[in-house]
């Protein structure tokens, strides 16, 4: 089976667009919850590797959710704020193979931020000591975890006084390390979006009413395309394809089945697609 099979040929009416790549999410879903859902579940004491695949695999499963009800133009903010962040969660999974220690690296981010979090509070605190912010929560956190945690990075990050990502480096470098599929999404995809991610008027300012359904659909689309990269990343990890050497094929038509113009021809994509 060629693996590249592209959307039929026939175009659908432009109005049609949205409501079929929005499908298309619906339909990766649906896979999703009855190819690799019960296989993610029925992991027993994994390890500390295969929980970063689990917990990254859970948060892209609830994007989803809330992605399949953001299902209107309006929401193109939403969504192309949920685009960043699956985008960046697949590079994470990417580099867990190439950054040195990197699945150790991404559990131990997670707590040099927390500390990071509650120093920075503290600091607020003392800076200001009328505010009715209550920091000893946070002073007892740094107490009891500080000198653990420092000693932790600075094993895994020796000399580095700011991390950035576990792989302590920015997105644009990460994507590049990640691969060429990886960088031209950052290159792109991500400035035809990053205007509604961050603060401003530049994105919204003189567009025609539709330019906000085009939006809406391009945030959906690289959506789609990032939740494929970490669902076949789970798929490579827990080997899901010993079990079923069809399930990537099966993956990258569940997105094209609503571009079909008719069940038959559905029917043939998926065909082609196990065959």
């Amino acid at each position: 089976m060629n693996t590249t099979t592209q959307i039929p040929p026939t175009p659908p009416p432009p109005d049609d667009t949205a409501p079929r790549i929005f499908a298309g999410l619906t339909s990766m879903m649906q896979f999703d919850e009855l190819e690799i859902r019960n296989v993610v579940r029925g992991i027993i004491a994994p390890t500390d590797r295969e929980k970063c695949f689990i917990l990254i695999y859970w948060r892209t499963a609830a994007h989803a959710m809330s992605l399949s009800k953001l299902n209107s133009h309006q929401h193109f903010q939403a969504i192309t704020m949920i685009a960043r962040n699956l985008f960046e969660m697949s590079v994470d999974l990417k580099l867990i193979d190439i950054v040195p220690d990197g699945a150790e690296k991404l559990i131990a981010y997670v707590e040099v931020e927390k500390l990071r979090a509650a120093g920075k509070i503290v600091r607020f605190k003392q800076k200001h000591p009328t505010s009715r912010v209550d920091d000893s929560l946070y002073q007892s956190y740094i107490a009891s975890e500080g000198t653990r945690i420092e000693a932790t990075k600075a094993r895994l990050w020796p000399g580095a006084k700011k991390i950035e990502g576990f792989a302590n480096m920015n997105l644009a470098d990460r994507s590049v390390l990640a691969g060429l599929e990886y960088e031209e999404v950052y290159e792109v995809e991500q400035p035809r979006m990053s205007w509604q991610v961050h603060s401003g008027l530049t994105g919204v300012a003189n567009l025609k009413p539709e330019t906000f359904t085009y939006m809406a659909g391009v945030g959906m689309t690289s959506c789609i395309k990032s939740y494929e990269l970490i669902l076949n990343a789970v798929i490579d990890e827990f080997k899901i394809e010993k079990v079923d050497e069809k399930i990537k094929q099966k993956l990258s038509v569940s997105k094209l089945l609503p571009w079909a113009n008719d069940p038959a021809q559905a029917q043939q994509l998926y065909n082609e697609a196990i065959r």
